[in-house]
Parts: structure tokens; sequence; C-alpha cells
């Protein structure tokens, strides 16, 4: 009788459980909806509703540390994404997530810890091995950028970005034709794309490839006429050209970009453009 009693004593306490897990999923399923609705507050409030009704939902506390971080509330983000973690440490998706949040508050440790373990669990996400190089190569560690970013390629050729990333590393290592493939990759899957035109400008800049140059900075500046650092190189390859009213031209565009954010390099500009005879701009 005992035994029966004790075994009817537990019933109410399951079936309560189970309401719980029923409402967590509900309120997580709000969330998502809400979020996936751009309505970001309220999708906290819902998440947050789950993750108390049910404190190891690892989906809720994913989804929650990504609704913070789209509010760029990165603390916020950190500690939900790192619960997750914990909770689904072999989830290499919840560790790179962890990892760019990491890497946005630059804490590039932590960021390329977090992201080293999602690469070992996720080793055909290009993805990963792409925000590997890209902060390997900020941190001035151009091998392991190198492959890393290689990796990236070759597991999502069609990443333009990629190729991209790719070439800036291979430009900064002195290895040009490869930095020039690389461009001229990235501007075969993406043409419109003002930074890859004036990246591989660059890479022609330092080959002495005065025509090819130009004509690069010429297609970026076409496609972006705010893109300061374009109209500047174009002054300086014209001036080198003799071509002494074009510079000036660029210079006095780059002058208006840059005036009122950069007061010092505003300044010798202008002594650029009155060497040449020009009239600055302002």
């Amino acid at each position: 009788m005992r035994r029966r009693l004790l075994v009817l004593s537990l019933v109410p306490i399951l079936y309560t459980s189970t309401v719980w897990a029923d409402e967590a999923d509900i309120h997580y399923r709000k969330g998502l909806q809400l979020r996936k609705d751009g309505k970001t507050e309220e999708a906290i409030t819902e998440l947050t509703e789950a993750i108390k009704l049910r404190g190891d939902y690892a989906a809720a506390e994913y989804s929650l540390g990504l609704a913070y971080k789209g509010q760029n509330q990165l603390d916020q983000a950190v500690i939900h994404l790192d619960k997750a973690v914990k909770l689904q440490p072999k989830a290499g998706d919840l560790r790179a997530s962890l990892g760019l949040v990491y890497y946005k508050l630059g804490k590039f440790d932590e960021a390329k810890a977090e992201l080293e373990k999602a690469a070992e669990l996720r080793p055909t996400d290009a993805s990963i091995h792409a925000s590997l190089g890209t902060i390997y190569r900020e941190q001035k560690d151009p091998a392991k950028a190198l492959t890393h970013l290689k990796r990236a390629v070759e597991l999502d050729p069609k990443d333009a970005m990629g190729h991209n990333g790719l070439g800036v590393v291979q430009r900064a290592s002195g290895s040009m034709p490869d930095a020039e493939k690389s461009f001229l990759k990235a501007i075969e899957l993406d043409p419109k794309r003002a930074e890859f035109h004036f990246n591989l400008a660059a890479v022609y800049r330092r080959q002495q490839k005065v025509k090819e140059s130009i004509a690069e900075y010429e297609k970026a500046i076409a496609l972006d006429p705010n893109l300061a650092p374009a109209h500047y190189d174009l002054g300086v390859m014209y001036k080198n050209e003799k071509r002494t009213e074009d510079a000036v031209r660029e210079w006095n565009r780059y002058l208006e970009l840059i005036a009122s954010k950069d007061p010092k390099e505003a300044e010798g500009t202008r002594k650029h453009i009155l060497e040449l005879g020009g009239k600055p701009a302002r």
C-alpha cells in the first residue's frame, strides 16, 4: 500500500513538469517567430520566459543570445551563448556564434578558442574558417590566416568575400601574383563590389602595372564615389603620370570626403594640392 501511495504521489509532479515543458516550448516558438518578424524586444521576453520554465533549454539560450547580439547587447549575448555551449559543448554552430560575439567585443583570444573548437566540430564549414582567417589576419598571423582562408575558399569557391579576404592576406605577405588571382576571382563572382577593384588596383600598383592600376581605381570610384582611399591613390597615380589636373581633382574629392573626419590628413592633402599648383576645395 505504501509503495502504491508513493507512485501516486509522483504523478502530479510529473504532470506539472510536462505542463511546464510544454509552456516553455510555446514561449520558445513565439520567441523564434517574433525574432523572425523583427520584433526583437518581444522575442527576448518570450525566450527569457521559456528559459525560466526550463532551465536547461539550450536552443532557447542560443536564440536569446542571438537576439541580444542583434540588439548589440553583446555582454548579454555572451552570457546566453556561453550557457548554450555549456549545455551542448559539441555543437559547433553554437561555439561559432559565441566566438563571433567575442570577436565583436575585441576579445580575440576567446574568439579564436571558440572558433578553433567550432572548426574541429564542423571542419567543412567554410564560414568558420573564413572567420578564423579574418581574426588571424588582424592579429598579424599570416600563416594561420592563409591556412584558414584557403580552406574557406576550397569549401565555398563561390564566396567572393572569401577570395577577397584571401587576396588581402596574400598581398600583405608579398605574394602579388597569388593576390592578383584571388582579387580577379572575387571580381568575377561579384563585379560590382568597389573594394574588390580597389584591392586589385593596389596589387597592380605594386606590380608597376600603371595602366591596369588606374583602370581598377577608376572602376572602384565609379561603383562607390565615396570610397575616399581610392580617390587618394588614384591622385597619386595621376601625379606620377604627370596628369596634374586629374591628380588635383582626385585629391580635392578625397579632401571633401575626409576633411571633417581627419583634420591632420586634410591639411597634408591641401599641401599636396598646392604643391601641384592647384586650389584646395576646402
